[in-house]
Parts: structure tokens; C-alpha cells; sequence
């Protein structure tokens, strides 16, 4: 006896793992197919069995019987979207293919006529087919993606963003071309966009915050874009209420509060933007362009040393993290290590300390100071050896600043406080 209940549970695992490229495809789609063959069998009006057999023959590279598979479900389930987007995907894609045949051959006669009539034909059955899905269900945001790359591949953009705003209606969160609307619009353009694709999400009964979220800050980088500080500075504050994992949305909230003259508000997004991931602020300083990345640079080095100055020695910390990202340099190294320190981060502390000995391995003070981390705050027989090696080390280097007539007298003054540091430090060392 046939289980087809099993047979379905395993037609479904086998497309979720096709989906995912979990196993070798070519294997999982001929699978799926004779599985999903098997099912129609028995119940030819099974829509999902319909739909997973023209998908593997589509990607078996069988187009003809993936079309007939895809046109058989649409007769049997004219009300639903499924195969309306799989008959809109295989004509794309056979529309492309045919493009690059036409750019390649350059056919001329009624070869070409034939060639363009071809691709005619692919682009309206695409475009016919993502039209009825959208229509049949309006949630899904794929179909307007293709009918906007459709609609771009036509040089249409006024209609291809449109699609692309539809897409962002249906689900904000969609994997699409933002940059379009920057290639295309200027500030106040995108702002308008963004912003009545916002109102027309929220007029969904299903809106939700969290997504509601993504398009205010889409409105907000135009804002910021066009140097409305007050307006972009409030939208961004608004993204964080609404989606507290939009992260980034400090960063910017941070710079216009800085322009805004507000340094209290500044210094606070800077910093929590810096504690989540001071990685990941530093990528943004480093994607702007030109003077902009120093500029950014020195507003965070302000920022740092006012909350330094005012005692949010956290603050401090986690900005000079940034900082030290940035520069990459012993200093910004040595002072993001002597702030975690301070701070009783003592792991990240010999982090920071190592990344300083990596551009100056023969300075006597840091030597001296990663032996501290490892001697008093990380003691362990071999972070006890290794501070040993390093107190010796910065006794020997230190000595040889000393002996140095020519060393100017701030080396000499800081090689004397190493080597009186280090004596004291070995002395102090377990015997």
C-alpha cells in the first residue's frame, strides 16, 4: 500500500532542501520529481506535488515540461499564485537567454524578426504571469520585483520603481535595488517615496512596527541625505523605537544631533552604536567618501574625549574601539587598551595591547603594560611566563633608550618610568 502521506512529507523535504542547496541538486530535483510524479498519481489536483514537479524540471533545464507542468496548475488552480510566478520566472528567465542570443548572433532578416517576435512573446507571458500573481495575492512582494526588473529591462524606470514600491508595500523587508531610487531621485524624491510607500504600508491591517521601521529609515537617509537634521534626526529615533535592531540608525541619529549642536544626544547614539558593534561602525566611517571619512573620524574623537572628560569612562572606551579601528595605529591601540583596563575588561584589554605590540613590538611601555594585564588581572601559570618575558624585555629596551645619548628627553623620561615600572612589576612576580 502506497503511504502517500509520506510520500508528501517527503516531496516537501526534498524541495525545502532543494531550496536550500543542502545537498547536490541535480540528485534532489530528480527525486523530487519522480516523488512528486508519484503523488499526482493518485491526487493529479495536488497543487504543491504540481508545483515542485515543473520546479525540478525547470531546474533539470527541461523548460518545455516545466512549462506544461506550471500551465497545468494554473488550469486547475486559476485562483491561486503559485504557478502564475513560475510561469513568470521560466519566461524570464528564457527572455534573458534570448536577449544575450540576439546581442550575440546579431541576426539580421527575418531571422531577427523571429528572434524579436520570440522575446516579445517570453516578456508578456512573464509579465502577464506576475501580473495575475500580484493581483491573486497582493502580500507577496516577488511579483513586483520581476515586473520591475521586467519594466528596467524595458527602460521604463518611472514604471520600474513604482514596482519596486509596490514590492516594499507588500513586505518592506524584500531584497531589492534601493540604489535605484538614489541613481534616479534626489533627496526630496526618495523622501516622497519612501514616505507614501510607508503610508500605504500602515494602512494594511497588518502592518507591523518592526517593518514599518525599515521604510522610515529609508525616509530618514534621504532627510539626512539632503541635510534636513531635525527631520532625519526624529525619523531615526522613530526606527528605534519601532525596530530596536536597526542598529545602525545611531550612527545617524548620532551625526545629526552633532550638526544639530545637541553633543549630549550625540556622544549617547555614538557610544551605544559603538558598544553593539564598534566593527560595524567603523565600516560605515570607512564606506564615505573622501574628506567625509575624516570628518566623521574627528567627530568621534570628540565625542570620545568628552565623555572621557565628563567620566563615561564606557563611553570613552567603546569609542576609541571605533577610533582604533580606524587608525590602526599603537596609540589608538594603547588607549582603547588602557580604557578597557580601567573598565575591568581586562581580556579585551590584552586584545587591544596585542594589537598595539603588532605595530610597535619594541616599545618598552607596552611591553610593561600587556606583562600587567597578564601578571595582575589574567594570572595563569603560562600569562604569568609570558608577563616574565615581557617585564624582561621592557627592562632590556628600556635600558638601551637610556644609554642612548642622543634619545630625546621625553623618550628618556618614559624609558625611566618602564624601567622603574617593570622592576617593581618582576619583583612582584611569583617566585
Amino acid at each position: 500500500m502506497i503511504d502517500v502521506p509520506a510520500m508528501l512529507a517527503r516531496t516537501y523535504l526534498l524541495k525545502s532542501e532543494m531550496d536550500s542547496g543542502a545537498l547536490h541538486p541535480e540528485m534532489l530535483w530528480a527525486d523530487a520529481a519522480e516523488l512528486a510524479e508519484g503523488v499526482l498519481q493518485l491526487n493529479p489536483d495536488h497543487e504543491d506535488s504540481r508545483l515542485v514537479l515543473a520546479q525540478a524540471r525547470y531546474l533539470l533545464g527541461d523548460w518545455t515540461a516545466a512549462v506544461q507542468q506550471a500551465e497545468e496548475a494554473v488550469r486547475r488552480h486559476p485562483q491561486r499564485p503559485g504557478a502564475h510566478i513560475l510561469l513568470g520566472r521560466i519566461a524570464m528567465d528564457r527572455f534573458r537567454e534570448l536577449l544575450k542570443v540576439h546581442a550575440a548572433s546579431k541576426p539580421t532578416g527575418q531571422t531577427e524578426a523571429d528572434l524579436v517576435g520570440a522575446i516579445d512573446k517570453e516578456r508578456q507571458t512573464a509579465k502577464r504571469s506576475f501580473l495575475r500573481a500580484a493581483e491573486l495575492d497582493p502580500s507577496r512582494a516577488h511579483p513586483h520585483v520581476m515586473l520591475a526588473q521586467l519594466a528596467a529591462l524595458d527602460q521604463k524606470s518611472d514604471a520600474a520603481r513604482a514596482h519596486l514600491l509596490d514590492a516594499l508595500v507588500a513586505d518592506p523587508d524584500v531584497a531589492l535595488d534601493h540604489a535605484r531610487f538614489e541613481r534616479e531621485l534626489d533627496w526630496q524624491g526618495r523622501r516622497d517615496a519612501y514616505a507614501a510607500a510607508l503610508r500605504r504600508y500602515r494602512a494594511r491591517t497588518n502592518a507591523q512596527p518592526q517593518k514599518a521601521a525599515t521604510l522610515r529609515w529609508y525616509e530618514g537617509k534621504a532627510m539626512y541625505d539632503g541635510r534636513e537634521w531635525a527631520l532625519a534626526k526624529q525619523a531615526f529615533d522613530e526606527v528605534l523605537l519601532g525596530n530596536p535592531t536597526a542598529t545602525n540608525s545611531h550612527y545617524y541619529a548620532a551625526m545629526c544631533s552633532f550638526q544639530l549642536g545637541d553633543h549630549d544626544a550625540a556622544e549617547q547614539h555614538a557610544a551605544a552604536y559603538a558598544a553593539i558593534s564598534a566593527t560595524a561602525f567603523a565600516e560605515v566611517v570607512r564606506t564615505l567618501a573622501g574628506d567625509a571619512r575624516g570628518e566623521v573620524a574627528a567627530i568621534v574623537k570628540f565625542l570620545a574625549d568628552r565623555a572621557y572628560g565628563k567620566g563615561r569612562i564606557d563611553r570613552s572606551r567603546d569609542l576609541n574601539h571605533v577610533i582604533a579601528l580606524l587608525l590602526d595605529t599603537a596609540d589608538a591601540w594603547n588607549n582603547r587598551a588602557f580604557l578597557c583596563r580601567e573598565t575591568g575588561q581586562f581580556r579585551d584589554a590584552l586584545a587591544a595591547y596585542q594589537r598595539a605590540l603588532e605595530k610597535e613590538p619594541d616599545s618598552p611601555q607596552l611591553l610593561n603594560d600587556t606583562g600587567v594585564i597578564l601578571h595582575y588581572h589574567l594570572p595563569s601559570p603560562e600569562n604569568l611566563a609570558r608577563a616574565r618575558g615581557m617585564y624582561e624585555r621592557a627592562l632590556q629596551l628600556a635600558g638601551q633608550v637610556l644609554a642612548d645619548a642622543s634619545a630625546a628627553a621625553p623618550a628618556r623620561e618614559r624609558a625611566k618610568q618602564t624601567k622603574d615600572d617593570a622592576t617593581a612589576n618582576l619583583a612582584a612576580l611569583p617566585k
